[in-house]
């Protein structure tokens, strides 16, 4: 870590350069005596990247940045706050704290945070900017989590771990096994210093492989952020021998939307089916990734378009539901010929859910143009193919 980057011309420099054109300033090469323009890249590039993602550490002065490529891996702002929330207690242990923006978050909610991680580098720099960011009760320990554990004695409210999804040829990984550390097989050490176990998951993991893989499963949460699922967590409690919880939330600028169901609850419900009504009901990414399908149905006295369309509909609008609504102002059979003459050429957003051809076929089928309020649905409901014209928030 060389804190020569901490002089306050350097770190103007940097701010002045974040949308300047990298290879030109490699050409140019240092402008500061005993600073490698590499680390200047390095530290312009990783900056960069933090405007949105951790506006935080963007805009507190004095933070020192890792390789870009720690702060693509790392957790946001937004997730790591959101999942904070989740727990509580008097300590948790960080089993792979990286960038260490989970960590900064659980010293919010915890009186003790044990931060490790097992590059030098990294730890050196995020041990320094909790001290910039005043998080005085964060201990780093350059430390491979799983030995940090293996070695010592104490007990923790929460032990949180964020698997590497990565090979050493950086080559993403999705199977549970194939991540590092192998939870699987670490299991019964976790339970051994702390009754509550956080596991972040792929996003692409099917949520039943995790039930299968790891034990006393209490809680899964499917958090997503502005309709994108960002992180997928089970939450193990040692003593937990009941079916899982599933909670989801997408979190948006508008408000954030909940749902939670137990698996049973999913496993038990009878979906109702019809053609559309007056409105259209489309499940947030998080609802999507958990599975509840038929529930949504169930619950809030939606008609499910189709077995295989995770669509819905209603003469009477609902105002609760976790996604978006549309008012539908018309529908119709797919057939070419027809909707070419109905729909050709309009400018409209576009969307497939259970159909046969992809987006991008029917924009040039039928020469769409992207944009605008209107949206058509082309999906499948009751065995026949349709097109839904329909408008967001127009009621």
């Amino acid at each position: 870590m060389n804190k020569v980057i901490l002089n306050s011309a350097i770190q103007e420099f940097i701010t002045n350069h974040l949308h300047s054109n990298i290879h030109e300033l490699i050409l140019k090469g240092s402008p500061f005596e005993g600073l490698d323009i590499k680390e200047l890249i390095e530290q312009i590039e990783a900056k960069k990247k933090c405007v949105l993602k951790l506006k935080t550490w963007f805009e507190t002065p004095g933070i020192f940045y890792p390789n870009k490529l720690n702060i693509e891996q790392t957790s946001s702002e937004t997730a790591a706050k959101i999942k904070s929330g989740f727990m509580q207690g008097e300590s948790i242990v960080d089993l792979t704290g990286g960038f260490g923006v989970d960590s900064y978050y659980f010293s919010k909610q915890f009186k003790s945070v044990v931060h490790c991680e097992m590059n030098p580098k990294l730890a050196e720099i995020a041990a320094y900017n909790f001290e910039v960011l005043k998080a005085k009760n964060i201990t780093t320990h350059s430390k491979d989590g799983i030995e940090f554990l293996k070695s010592c004695s104490d007990t923790f409210d929460w032990i949180y771990i964020d698997p590497s999804r990565r090979d050493a040829q950086k080559n993403k990984k999705f199977l549970i096994e194939d991540c590092s550390p192998n939870v699987i097989i670490h299991q019964d050490l976790f339970f051994k210093h702390s009754k509550n176990i956080l596991i972040k998951m792929s996003p692409m993991l099917d949520i039943s492989v995790g039930l299968k893989t790891l034990k006393n499963v209490k809680n899964i949460y499917v958090v997503a952020v502005k309709n994108e699922v960002k992180e997928l967590l089970f939450h193990q409690e040692q003593s937990f021998e009941g079916m899982a919880t599933i909670h989801t939330l997408n979190s948006h600028p508008n408000g954030d939307e909940y749902f939670s169901f137990e698996i049973i609850e999913e496993e038990t419900a009878v979906a109702s089916y019809n053609t559309p009504k007056r409105y259209l009901y489309e499940p947030n990414a998080a609802v999507m990734k958990s599975g509840a399908f038929q529930l949504i149905s169930e619950q809030f006295k939606l008609d499910k378009l189709d077995l295989h369309t995770h669509l819905y509909s209603s003469s009477e609008k609902i105002t609760d539901f976790p996604g978006k609504i549309y008012a539908i102002s018309n529908f119709h059979p797919y057939q070419k010929k027809p909707l070419k003459k109905m729909i050709g050429g309009l400018k409209a957003n576009v969307k497939t859910r259970n159909f046969s051809e992809k987006t991008e076929t029917l924009k040039t089928l039928f020469k769409l143009n992207d944009g605008g309020d209107l949206y058509l649905f082309f999906t499948t409901s009751k065995d026949k193919k349709l097109v839904i014209e329909c408008r967001l928030g127009f009621f």
